[in-house]
């Protein structure tokens, strides 16, 4: 099978692969050869797939899957490889937005209140798939990192 992961900065991944598993909206989705046409919405969560005996893992951020005869291709916003990710960054962006969120009225501002918990699910989902899926080192340098003024 055929994988292709394309943001809006371009294509992120093209390989062959065996298997395929995406966060679905309705729940994760396993893709193996010869499986069925398939068009269908992606959410916040973890992208894996396997190709030369080896699992690839990538935080994504939403998007759309379609499956045609074993060609894969994933559009999303964004797609991270875990050792690439910034997880000082977003444990910020967290904080941010848990600071933030207090101060609204969900009654009042209900889209504001959904794009924050929108944010912390992305970078939740950052946290995690670096933590669960990055290498040693990547995550050593993470926890030996001084803290990001501002961030």
């Amino acid at each position: 099978m055929r994988l292709r992961v394309v943001t809006p900065e371009g294509a992120k991944i093209e390989a062959q692969v065996t298997s395929v598993t995406a966060p679905g909206s309705a729940g994760e989705l396993g893709i193996l050869p010869g499986h069925v046409p398939l068009l269908t919405s992606l959410t916040i969560g973890k992208l894996s797939f396997v190709t030369g005996g080896k699992t690839v893992h990538l935080a994504v951020n939403g998007g759309f899957m379609e499956v045609h005869d074993d060609d894969v291709i994933v559009v999303t916003e964004t797609a991270e490889e875990p050792d690439a990710i910034d997880v000082a960054r977003a444990r910020a962006s967290v904080e941010r937005v848990d600071r933030d969120i207090v101060q609204l009225d969900a009654q009042t501002q209900p889209e504001k209140v959904a794009q924050l918990n929108r944010r912390k699910a992305r970078a939740l989902n950052r946290i995690k798939t670096a933590e669960l899926h990055g290498t040693p080192d990547a995550l050593r340098k993470v926890r030996e990192a001084p803290p990001q003024a501002g961030a």
